[in-house]
């Protein structure tokens, strides 16, 4: 069995968020989000590799050549960076993306009604898993299209997931971080004494490890979530399962 895939190239916003929904549902087709921020070489090839059955925007929808389409267990497919190797495509199922959710909530003690607010690309896989844990946790997100460090400082209350580059900024501008819950730091390496100042301000900061390939962050502070083990070979490579 096999389902269509849509290209959605549009930023975050509830049109997103409606069609993730509807596709780990199982209702809707399975979707790729884009950045709308792609220079149109870009796009065309990450469109050229993907051929959906739509491409979707702000405009609306278009037909796309002779589509290719998913697995009918797939819900997601992101578009990785190649930061090790050749950029690909990689298909994520919903159940996947729901465990890696729900071990998530489980590990930080969330509450039934959690909210968390989104202001990641949600063409990255960071900023897809911050809606699903939404989904799952049965609340409807914040999202913001861009980062603003004073309008995600007004958002006290809501889980955070954020790359180094936002968390510095949050600290810089004296942003009180006691008043979220938690706060997701991953994406790359922190740079020396950021975690400590982030947590001199009060933040409740956990370090995150993963790829698009575990859904996510599967590693928090260095204890791998439920279901996932992880191990490092006598060759250095880190092992996951």
């Amino acid at each position: 069995m096999s389902r269509p895939v849509h290209a959605l190239v549009l930023p975050p916003g509830q049109r997103l968020y409606q069609a993730l929904e509807d596709a780990l549902a199982g209702g809707g087709a399975a979707i790729c989000p884009l950045s709308p921020g792609l220079p149109r070489p870009a796009l065309d090839a990450a469109l050229a590799a993907l051929r959906p059955a739509q491409v979707i925007t702000a405009g609306g929808a278009e037909p796309y050549g002779r589509p290719v389409p998913a697995d009918d267990g797939t819900a997601v497919l992101i578009a990785t960076s190649g930061s090790t190797g050749t950029p690909k495509i990689v298909e994520l199922s919903a159940d996947a993306l729901r465990h890696s959710a729900g071990a998530t909530l489980r590990r930080l003690g969330a509450a039934a009604g959690a909210r968390w607010l989104c202001c990641l690309p949600t063409s990255h896989i960071a900023g897809v898993q911050v809606l699903v844990r939404s989904l799952v946790a049965g609340t409807a997100p914040v999202i913001h299209e861009r980062f603003d460090p004073a309008a995600v400082a007004g958002c006290g209350g809501c889980h955070l997931a954020v790359v180094p580059t936002q968390l510095r900024r949050l600290v810089d501008a004296g942003a009180d971080l006691s008043k979220f819950p938690a706060i997701l730091l991953g994406g790359a390496a922190a740079p020396g004494g950021l975690v400590a100042a982030a947590r001199a301000r009060g933040g409740r900061i956990i370090i995150t490890y993963g790829m698009s390939e575990t859904s996510g962050g599967c590693v928090y502070d260095g204890v791998p979530l439920d279901g996932v083990s992880a191990d490092v070979a006598a060759d250095g490579r880190i092992r996951l399962a």
